[in-house]
This record gives C-alpha cells, sequence and structure tokens, in this order.
C-alpha cells in the first residue's frame, strides 16, 4: 500500500531538515504567498494543511536540486536570489496580449534575482498529467514537486545568468522551459547549467 500523504509530508519535511544542515554562503530566499486552489478534478479547495504539504514538498525539491552547491533555501524575503509563489503570472513581452506563465526571472548583475511562479499554472498542470486514476493526495504532492521543479528553473536563470539555459535538449533537465509530464511525476536533473553553477556555488 502507498504511504499516505501525510507521511510522504513527513519525510519531505525530514529530508528537508537534513538538507539544511552545515555551513553554507549563497542564501536562495523562497516563500509562499497566500493562494487557493479549486479543480473539478480535485473537488474541495485545496485546504491550508494541504497548502503547507505542497510547500514542505516544493522546498524540499529546491533543497535536493542544490544540495551539491553551496547554497542555503530560506524564506528571506530580502535574500539575494528569491523566488515567490504567487496566485497567478502573465507576461505580455512577447504577444500583443498577456498569456498566463509557469515563471519569472531577472538578474541585476552586483545585485543579484528575483523570480515568482505562478500557483494556478502548475496546479492546473498537476490535474492535466495526473492520470485519471491518481487519488486527490498523489495529484497535490505532484504539485509541490513541479512547484519546487519550476523554482528550481527560475533560480538557475539568477545563478547561471551567462547559460542560455532553454537550449537544452534534455526535457527532463531544471533547465528545460517546457512543462512535461516528467516535472510532476519523473526525475529531473542539472544539464548546460551544471557547468556554471559547479564554478561559482560548488560545494568545497
Amino acid at each position: 500500500m502507498a504511504p499516505s500523504f501525510s507521511i510522504r509530508f513527513a519525510i519531505a519535511s525530514f529530508c528537508l531538515a537534513l538538507a539544511a544542515c552545515g555551513p553554507r554562503d549563497v542564501e536562495l530566499g523562497f516563500w509562499f504567498e497566500p493562494v487557493t486552489f479549486t479543480s473539478p478534478r480535485l473537488g474541495p479547495p485545496v485546504s491550508a494543511d494541504e497548502l503547507t504539504a505542497i510547500e514542505t514538498i516544493a522546498r524540499a525539491e529546491v533543497a535536493k536540486a542544490f544540495q551539491d552547491f553551496d547554497v542555503a533555501i530560506t524564506a528571506n524575503r530580502n535574500a539575494r536570489y528569491k523566488v515567490n509563489v504567487v496566485q497567478q503570472l502573465q507576461d505580455g513581452r512577447m504577444l500583443r496580449r498577456k498569456v498566463d506563465v509557469a515563471g519569472q526571472s531577472r538578474f541585476i548583475a552586483g545585485l543579484g534575482g528575483s523570480g515568482a511562479v505562478s500557483f494556478n499554472f502548475v496546479a492546473s498542470g498537476a490535474t492535466v498529467y495526473a492520470p485519471e486514476t491518481a487519488a486527490r493526495a498523489t495529484v497535490l504532492e505532484a504539485l509541490g514537486r513541479a512547484i519546487g521543479r519550476t523554482a528550481v528553473h527560475e533560480f538557475a536563470h539568477q545563478l547561471a545568468p551567462r547559460t542560455p539555459i532553454h537550449d537544452t535538449r534534455n526535457p527532463n533537465s531544471y533547465e528545460s522551459g517546457t512543462t512535461s509530464a516528467a516535472q510532476y511525476f519523473g526525475d529531473m536533473n542539472w544539464d548546460i547549467a551544471r557547468p556554471e553553477l559547479e564554478k561559482r556555488f560548488k560545494r568545497r
């Protein structure tokens, strides 16, 4: 029998605590703004307890992605590099009308970077990519993973600004700008951003 959502949440919390141990230099601020989500696929709106679990899973994914690098994952809104999760994001730079996007980031040399992840966009994807037989807990766990992985992508824009990360040909990489089922249910890895990340942030 698969472990319950609460058990998986506890495991994610434990892994996050382990990842936070040890001295680190570069701070990555990551936090959630107040968000809500309702979908016919899920039934009742996502509850406050479920949102807490989703955030913990997302934070554990960010910690996992950067476990080989000398960085600390915090909730500091004044961190030099930061990504927050907001209700919705829209971008009108490429088109004459604004469209919903999964994430955005900007980097300013000497100052750091800031970015955001759209809860609506990623949550909608979770309901699309989840198997029809998937339980609510499975969908919400996938949502947490995908939010964390989307945040990692935005941090990559900030931490490796000289690397055109969207040039990756690996759809299962953090650098990929294309939403896929792997982002929710598969394994993710670093690709073309790794050399710059290792050069600047490799753990000693």
